[in-house]
């Protein structure tokens, strides 16, 4: 084992040589960027040299021809080979000129050819523009860029890169999947008009910059406020957790009449889908028997996002099981990180028992391992997240521990940036090595992608609303024969989805009207948050209203009997008062059940006095 962790500790710079060596591979057999490089300094010297041979050529010639000249009169005879005007007087004709006459009539015509197709190509992508709708708009190609226009266009949609570099290898990526480029300043407004943001479904923007991404989210909003058509959900990423965390109060507060956003930060999402992919300490709480109990070694962006969703989920299910979480935490400051955390969420040490190891990851304390297990040889974990910032101080760990944790194979998932490289390596040879009790989590691999992007907080609302409807549904004993709604989130027709989802976005709206709003979970006691009696039948008959509303941008009218989908007519259609009781209380459910739907989504609701 240990000759394994020394031969991937002196090879860390071979891998990332390997790395940049491939890269270089991949460049090498795209001409295009190849070309990009070397065009205009190839250009400029075909130039020069050809009217270098121009000049030697003339001054041969005419000297053999008997004809007086000047260099003014070599340079302006070389100049006129552009337009072809050369006549033969008199042979031979030296190598030069003949060399010339043919090359820079060529170049010029190569230069014209260019000049029309960048004229022309322009103008043709955007004509191509005004007809595209339902497309995908995405500000900014770095590799997060490029991995969701790939998802998007395996997808089926439609995809618009707008990247403000002209030299971004990753162009050339893009044209290859038939992508469209537009190249310009994404903040700027007339560029988004012309990229189709007022006709697009999706706005993605993924500028290295979070002010850059915010500006280009405003800008879309200025855009599509006032015009008609489908909603524009934009997705913003934010590169700071804690400005993502403040950020989100404002998903829900925008108008999203034809406007959603969504804030997301791949540390924040990463962790929930790591603890989605991995539930070891959960499987333990839901087994009744003992306390759930897990490490987190590295208190970087990624582990402290880790430790404080763990213990969101943790507290979300304490009402049932009323077990806290026993953490232990491993960095080179953890106290003050931990001190820090427990400010920011007062309800940590509510649900949390830290055991707080201020321990550097390559000591030899932390090779040690006694922080694993108790005096008599009893593991005190049940599972292990590594979560430092490197790749390869965070395999090296998992091998480590992995040794250690072998007798009682517990469980080590390694954040990495992605599953290539390292990852790959331990994947591979994990049975060979003993190392099947390792797991790798590649970050950017699972959070950029659709599925992930589209699991923002509008979608997780909106699902959790459509399994309480699907819940109270079975409960009057409909099935999917009565009801085709009653079906999983999967299975529910796009336009039914969307209904959630535009459900979901009138949240912020039913609690202006009582006085309440909507910002981040912090305090985690507000998910078992109450309304007053009336309020719940005020905020009942708001959503009969809206529900009402959308039915008739629909085409939906009136009719009484049973509700027929193809018809578009239901006897629901009616003010708040006709509803029959049963009708009246799936709407008081849904608004009783609301805060438990934010807390899933990391919202909280509060009383504005």
């Amino acid at each position: 084992m240990y000759s394994v962790i020394l031969k991937i500790k002196t090879m860390s710079e071979e891998f990332k040589k390997s790395e940049a060596k491939l890269w270089n591979r991949k460049r090498s057999n795209n001409i295009r960027p190849l070309l990009r490089e070397l065009k205009w300094p190839l250009l400029a010297a075909l130039w020069l040299g050809s009217f270098v041979l121009g000049f030697i050529g003339f001054g041969t010639y005419l000297s053999e021809a008997g004809e007086r000249f000047s260099s003014l009169d070599l340079l302006y005879r070389s100049l006129q080979l552009i337009a072809l005007e050369f006549r033969i007087v008199a042979s031979p004709v030296p190598w030069q000129l003949q060399l010339a006459r043919f090359l820079i009539p060529g170049l010029a015509a190569y230069a014209a050819i260019q000049a029309l197709l960048t004229i022309f190509s322009e103008q043709w992508q955007l004509f191509r523009l005004r007809f595209i709708k339902n497309h995908v708009i995405i500000c900014g190609l770095g590799e997060k860029g490029l991995r969701l226009a790939g998802e998007f266009k395996e997808s089926g949609y439609r995809v618009l890169i707008i990247e403000q570099n002209k030299e971004n290898l990753l162009l050339d990526q893009c044209l290859k999947q038939k992508a469209i480029v537009l190249q310009g300043d994404a903040t700027s407004s007339s560029l988004l008009r012309k990229a189709g943001v007022q006709r697009a479904k999706y706005l993605l923007a993924v500028c290295p910059n979070d002010g850059t991404n915010a500006e280009i989210a405003l800008q879309a909003r200025q855009i599509v406020k006032n015009s008609k058509g489908r909603v524009l959900t934009a997705f913003v990423h934010v590169i700071e957790l804690e400005l993502c965390n403040l950020l989100k109060a404002w998903e829900l507060a925008v108008d999203a009449e034809r406007f959603r956003l969504e804030f997301f930060n791949v540390f924040e999402r990463g962790a929930r889908l790591m603890l989605r992919a991995y539930p070891g300490w959960q499987q333990q709480m839901q087994a009744m028997e003992g306390r759930p109990r897990m490490l987190v070694a590295g208190l970087g962006k990624m582990g402290r996002s880790l430790v404080v969703q763990a213990a969101r989920d943790c507290w979300l299910q304490n009402e049932i099981n009323k077990k806290k979480l026993q953490l232990t935490v491993i960095d080179k400051v953890a106290k003050s990180k931990v001190e820090l955390l427990h400010l920011k969420y007062p309800q940590l040490g509510k649900v949390c028992d830290f055991n707080v190891l201020q321990i550097e990851e390559n000591s030899p304390d932390f090779e040690r391992g006694e922080y694993l297990y108790d005096s008599q040889g009893r593991p005190l974990v049940d599972v292990i997240y590594i979560c430092f910032d490197d790749d390869v101080h965070a395999m090296v760990s998992a091998l480590i521990l992995s040794r250690l944790c072998r007798k009682h194979n517990i469980p080590i998932i390694a954040c990495m940036s992605r599953q290539a490289g390292l990852a790959s390596l331990i994947r591979e040879e994990s049975q060979a090595l003993d190392l099947e009790n390792i797991h790798s989590f590649g970050l950017l691999d699972m959070t950029c992608n659709l599925n992930a992007l589209l699991g923002g907080s509008h979608e997780v609302i909106a699902r959790a609303i459509h399994e309480d409807y699907v819940n109270s549904q079975k409960l009057l004993r409909e099935t999917s024969l009565s009801n085709p709604s009653i079906v999983s989130w999967e299975e529910l027709p796009e336009t039914l989805k969307e209904s959630n989802r535009h459900q979901a976005a009138h949240i912020e709206v039913k609690m202006k009207a009582i006085g309440c709003g909507i910002k981040p979970l912090h305090d985690w006691k507000a998910a078992s948050f109450t309304f007053e009696a009336e309020e719940i039948e005020q905020l009942a008959e708001l959503e009969h209203q809206r529900w009402m509303e959308e039915r008739r941008q629909n085409g939906w009218v009136y009719k009484p009997g049973q509700k027929d989908i193809k018809k578009l007519t239901s006897p629901h259609m009616v003010p708040y008062e006709q509803l029959s009781w049963e009708i009246k209380e799936l709407d008081r459910n849904m608004i009783r059940n609301l805060p438990g739907f934010l807390a899933r989504a990391g919202f909280q609701i509060y009383r504005r006095n």
